[in-house]
This record gives C-alpha cells, structure tokens and sequence, in this order.
C-alpha cells in the first residue's frame, strides 16, 4: 500500500511555480506580479498544472478573484483539489473557444501533458483525442458572475485567436492586461499567429509586446525566424498586451 502525504501536492505545486518564477518564465511572471493588485479579478486560461495560478492567487490576495480553465480533466481536476485551500481561486475543466458546447481536445502521442490542443496539431502528431466541454470567455465570465475582468494569462496552444476574435465586447469592456503565449508553429485559421493577435488587438488601442532577453520588444522587431526557430538563439513565445489610454494605441 502506498501513502500519499497531503502535503505532496502542494509541495509539487510549490516546486513548479518557483521553477516558473526563476527558471523557465521570470521576466514574465516579474511582469505579471507587478500588473496584478490584490482584489482583483483574474483569468488563467490553459492553467495546466498550476504553476501560473499559484501566482496569480498570492498577487491578488484573499480578497481577490482567480478563475483557472483547464481542458484535460485529469490536471483540472487536480488543481481543484490542490487550490482547494485558496478560496479565491476557481477551477473549471472546459475548453475556452469561440463556442460554447463541446470539442475535440488533441493530446500529444507520447502522453505527454504539455501541448493538448482544441485546435489538433499542424505538425501532425496527434495522438489520443478526447471531447470536452468548451466555452467562450463572454459565457465563462456570466456563469461566475464576473462584473470585473483585470488580467488574463491565456495558453492555449494555437487556438488564442479564435477565442480572442470572439470575445472582442468583453476585451473592449473590460481592457484586461493580456500575457499570453502565441507560436507561429501552432498557427490556423485566420486570426492564427502574432499577425492574427496584431489584428485583433491593436484596432481596439491594445500595445502589443515581445519577451526576450528578458525584456520587452515591440511587436514589430518579431520575426518568427529568429526568435522561434529552435536551436537560432532564444526561444520566444510570450507576448504582453496591455489597453491604451483613451482607446489609442501607445508606441
């Protein structure tokens, strides 16, 4: 008989938000810190195991929201438990699309965790499929009664224009700091890539930057070529997109 210790969760949990923090995302989580206030209402869209959400629920405190959507049930369920001592944070296992109903989430052949996608796989390695429920981010905010929106991390692998595209009224409403991952790599359909997010966003008076180098570059000096091929210098997926003042876009 095995005995799981309580604590084990939490402890991995701990272990992966400070690898997060000071190994594999810190400018971005430094940024991220600095932009969410306590009491204030959170989004983590594709929260995976939790290392982001840990995050978010110290920077918002007690008296703040943070709502998680995972779509593999298995780590949604997980991290449920895992938060359940956090009262401000909710989890729920569903898809954020562009539609409310159900989809086909794809998972990676070698079982792997990281990668699951409502959109499949452009390079064609899909493995195993499974249907889960899946929401649009209008819908998600009026099932949780969220009257505020401040900040979202979203990782969706591929699918973040669609679900962007959709929830154009509820950005314009609330103008939510957006971190989000976007990969060239993952890109379809036609508000697929950074020129998809571009299109989006910078109608609405959204500044769009780049991570690299542990600072911010301006979504003009992206260039899939040099900072998403693998094995040309840093890997650089992760993008901030904050609102402007008055509706127009700031240099």
């Amino acid at each position: 008989m095995v005995y799981h210790h309580p604590m084990i969760p939490e402890l991995r949990l701990l272990a992966r938000a400070i690898k997060y923090r000071h190994k594999l995302d810190p400018a971005e989580i430094a940024f991220m810190l600095a932009a969410v206030k306590p009491g204030q209402t959170v989004l983590d869209l594709g929260a995976h195991k939790g290392a982001y959400a840990y995050w978010l629920a110290k920077a918002v405190g007690r008296a703040g929201r943070v709502l998680c959507v995972e779509p593999q049930q298995q780590l949604a369920e997980a991290l449920e438990q895992v938060m359940a001592t956090r009262p401000q944070v909710s989890v729920e296992w569903t898809a954020i699309s562009d539609t409310t109903g159900t989809g086909t989430l794809s998972l990676r052949p070698d079982g792997s965790s990281h990668g699951a996608s409502i959109t499949g796989f452009a390079d064609g390695e899909v493995g195993p499929t499974v249907e889960v429920p899946t929401t649009t981010l209008a819908d998600l905010l009026d099932r949780h009664g969220v009257d505020r929106l401040d900040f979202i991390k979203c990782d969706v692998e591929g699918h973040e224009g669609a679900v962007f595209a959709a929830a154009a009224e509820v950005i314009e409403r609330y103008q939510p700091t957006i971190l989000i991952e976007c990969e060239e790599r993952h890109a379809q359909g036609p508000h697929a890539g950074v020129s998809g997010l571009v299109n989006i966003f910078e109608p609405m008076g959204y500044r769009i930057r780049l991570f690299h180098g542990g600072s911010l570059h301006p979504v003009s000096e992206f260039d899939a070529s040099t900072h998403q091929t693998y094995g040309q210098g840093e890997y650089a997926n992760n993008f901030v997109l904050e609102p402007g003042e008055s509706g127009c876009l700031r240099v």
